[in-house]
């Protein structure tokens, strides 16, 4: 993606976000707008879906997407590679794994109820790898390298979600921030890596979408240690699986040379 590009999504979708949410905070000021009113999570899901909607106008306007269909289909393109479905299963494993070997996990709704709200959850969630995913981390990769472009996109996308935490009634309202980011840097390590390996958009909306929908049935502790133990583990992981691609690659150039 071109630098004009990403600054315009950046920019805009940051004004369109904290415009909706933000109201909402403002608004709760002089009690209105309560979280779980219909005007409110209208604005909530606005707020919620800035990144792909404004990653499509930019696009769009930029000449990289020429029928909406066509976009679509590579949104949805489900038909993937089953070991890059496995590697999507590998990261859900120690998302939830390394928790639960800490007991840091509590039983929440039933597993098959989080399963069935999953496609909910690309509605609610999920959609925002086509900005984080599909326009910022390969464009910052232009640039830098992939745990720097990484670390960067993981920063940008806590920021993003800081109204979140002043809105009661929201799941963020209920956490630390601080935690909250420890946790969004080992997801942002596992969606870049999805996406370096996979160069599939769908696989990391189907992630993100598990991981909240998942969620519900598997409580983690918003605990420090868990957070950083659980990100550490599936920063080392990532970085091995891009290593192993690379030395892969290398391999086969001087196979054929």
């Amino acid at each position: 993606m071109s630098k004009r590009v990403t600054i315009n999504y950046l920019i805009w979708t940051f004004v369109l976000t904290y415009m909706t949410w933000g109201g909402i905070i403002v608004a709760n000021q002089f009690g209105y707008l309560k979280y779980g009113t219909p005007l409110c999570m209208v604005l909530y899901v606005i707020g919620g879906n800035a990144p792909p909607i404004i990653a499509y106008i930019v696009l769009k306007q930029a000449g990289k997407i020429k029928l909406l269909k066509q976009f679509i289909g590579e949104v949805f393109a489900i038909k993937q590679k089953p070991k890059y479905y496995a590697l999507l299963v590998d990261f859900l494993a120690l998302y939830f794994g390394i928790p639960a070997l800490m007991h840091g996990v509590q039983k929440g709704a039933e597993l098959y109820i989080g399963v069935l709200f999953i496609p909910v959850m690309i509605l609610f969630g999920g959609l925002e790898e086509l900005g984080w995913r599909y326009i910022l981390q390969p464009s910052l990769e232009k640039r830098f390298s992939f745990g720097v472009s990484t670390s960067i996109t993981a920063c940008i996308w806590a920021v993003w979600h800081l109204p979140l935490f002043f809105i009661q009634g929201t799941i963020q309202s209920k956490l630390s921030f601080g935690i909250f980011t420890v946790m969004v840097f080992g997801m942002s390590f596992a969606l870049a890596s999805i996406y370096r390996l996979s160069k599939s958009i769908w696989l990391c909306i189907l992630f993100h979408s598990a991981i909240n929908s998942l969620s519900s049935s598997w409580i983690i502790a918003d605990d420090l240690t868990i957070k950083i133990c659980t990100s550490i583990v599936i920063i080392i992981f990532s970085s091995m699986f891009i290593l192993f691609k690379r030395k892969a690659y290398i391999q086969n150039e001087q196979y054929y040379q």
